[in-house]
């Protein structure tokens, strides 16, 4: 059912017929060439995913004020609340609930969505109640438990509204991370001879990866949800989507989203781009001192043009003496937590040097560990290549070499099975293994590792899964309108992914490589079929069948779209 990426016959053209020598053959020839497509490549365009947007800015219109639908009374109604409070109009446009049992009310106590839930089980004479039947008021403690929608217990790093309007209006005191940034810049111009005191004698947090399954912070798809799945499945490491410094500092609520941790993530990392050293100082001096975090993880593998134009991801790997003072200033500024850095083998190789193809992350390593990073993250590829061929583990091995301390090292790139994991950790040198694409395709292979097992799931047990991440979507998003539909686009994203594992029990050869390209398969039973499709129109039924149906207009285009191959079904 499966073939390798690079044993598919492209079809050939037909050769052209001959044409009559000369200028007249040369002008026909260029005539008949079609104009070349420029190739789009990992991401397709927001403009591709208008539909959802507005779908989404129907649903929201059509919700009811939220502290009435909470608490069943609006203090502000009339005055500043501009939101919609008639009940009667609401209940007569409300559609037909999903399902009877409100998965939100059984995992809290209260649903805080309350009249805008699209499940029934806890309105009862237009009234929210919680699990109890106790009318939910304004004076209710359940407030204390759950503020409200999106705030659900178990849930850190949701910051007050009185920090965010200080970082919005730039009044934070940020003369900590200021003065480090000073001390770095009077070294840069030469006026000292040494840059920052602590990080010359090498007082690094220290931080335990050895032998820990990790999974890799993964845009879009590895939010919160998807963590708690991963988690449950044998997950030990977790780190969150890449969150850009700028934004962070500005207050946005999108990026501080990115930050949150749920409880069951006992060893959490957030992670950051940036290009600047006194914004990274700065951010820095925020997280140590707001943000509950085991570690921060600097981001210089992100291949994005967007990322590279604020100097950072893969961008940032070129130029090294920012990237010191950024290492040395986070170091420095940390107090309470260690830095960490992840990284490609290069952003471009150098064409000038023929050392390892060009490549130069064994030339940082011991740098890094000198400036004070308390582990280091390979990924086997450059930022060029980004994933159109396979990660180069012997590189990998001779970067964990030129380490001068023991720095936990870990490596990742195209592990699909335990046994590659293993095989990796025995063969070169890494202390642990991160997974990334092979966590998006069989979230299952954190147990597989963890219990040295292959695992042929079931299309009900991978159907499970899913509906555990539903529900999980569900108490971080609400499970109103707005967060039912929220929960849908991000379950559409990890489907696109999941779709490309082929069931352990059809396979002609193990294991899976995470470049083979599925073929259409027939599975065991319909579902394992359907769970194999690589069509949106079957993603979005299998989403139907735990959140209902989906709004008028709405067309689903995946946020990423494969660079190492791509899907023949449109």
């Amino acid at each position: 059912p499966i073939v390798r990426e690079d044993a598919v016959a492209e079809a050939q053209p037909e050769p052209a017929p001959a044409l009559a020598e000369g200028k007249d053959a040369a002008a026909a020839t260029q005539a008949e060439q079609p104009p070349k497509k420029k190739q789009r490549r990992g991401m397709n365009k927001n403009k591709d995913r208008a539909a959802n947007s507005e779908a989404m800015k129907m649903v929201r219109a059509s919700q009811l004020c939220s502290k009435m639908a909470y608490v069943n009374s609006c203090a502000e109604e009339g005055q500043k609340c501009k939101q919609p409070h008639d009940l009667d109009a609401f209940f007569v446009g409300k559609p037909a609930a999903i399902g009877s049992n409100c998965p939100v009310l059984e995992a809290l106590g209260v649903c805080p969505a309350g009249l805008n839930c699209r499940w029934d089980g806890h309105i009862k004479d237009r009234k929210n109640v919680d699990r109890d039947g106790v009318v939910v008021t304004p004076d209710s403690a359940w407030l204390t438990k759950v503020p409200g929608v999106g705030q659900p217990t178990g849930e850190a790093n949701i910051f007050k509204y009185e920090l965010v309007g200080q970082l919005r209006k730039k009044v934070y005191d940020f003369s900590r991370s200021q003065e480090v940034a000073k001390a770095w810049q009077r070294y840069v111009s030469g006026n000292c001879d040494q840059p920052l005191g602590g990080i010359v004698e090498n007082e690094r947090r220290p931080i335990d990866l050895k032998g820990k399954r990790v999974l890799a912070p993964l845009t879009t798809v590895g939010n919160l949800p998807f963590r708690r799945l991963c988690v449950k499945l044998g997950c030990e490491v977790t780190v969150g989507e890449m969150a850009l410094t700028n934004s962070i500092l500005e207050g946005l609520h999108t990026e501080l989203s990115l930050l949150r941790r749920h409880e069951s993530e006992k060893c959490f990392g957030i992670q950051v781009a940036g290009g600047d050293v006194e914004q990274m100082a700065k951010l820095a001096q925020f997280v140590d001192e707001q943000v509950d975090c085991d570690f921060v993880d600097i981001n210089c593998g992100c291949p994005l043009d967007e990322v590279h134009r604020r100097g950072a991801g893969s961008r940032l790997m070129a130029r090294t003496k920012c990237l010191e003072g950024i290492v040395r200033c986070m170091s420095t500024v940390m107090k309470t937590k260690p830095l960490t850095l992840k990284m490609r083998t290069a952003d471009h190789e150098d064409r000038k040097s023929t050392e390892f193809d060009g490549r130069y992350a064994h030339k940082l390593v011991p740098q890094l560990e000198d400036w004070g990073v308390s582990a280091i993250t390979l990924h086997g590829r450059t930022a060029r290549q980004r994933y159109t061929k396979l990660a180069d583990w012997d590189y990998v091995s001779e970067c964990s070499k030129r380490r001068a301390c023991a720095t936990p090292f870990i490596a990742c790139g195209d592990v699909l099975s335990w046994e590659d994991a293993e095989a990796h950790v025995r063969s070169h040198n890494v202390d642990s293994i991160m997974v990334g694409r092979g966590a998006l395709m069989k979230p299952w292979l954190f147990t597989e590792m963890a219990e040295r097992r292959d695992w042929d799931i079931s299309a009900t047990e991978r159907f499970d899964l899913i509906r555990d991440f539903t529900n999980y979507g569900l108490e971080h998003w609400g499970a109103d309108a707005r967060g039912v539909e929220t929960t849908r686009r991000f379950l559409l994203e990890w489907l696109s992914f999941t779709c490309r594992y082929v069931p352990l029990g059809l396979l002609e050869q193990t294991p899976q490589q995470i470049n083979w390209r599925p073929r259409p398969y027939i599975g065991r039973n319909d579902l394992e079929t359907k769970l194999g499709s690589s069509s949106p129109t079957d993603w979005i039924e299998i989403t139907e069948m735990l959140l209902g149906k989906v709004p008028a207009g709405f067309t689903f285009v995946p946020k990423h779209k494969s660079a190492s191959y791509e899907s023949k079904a449109q």
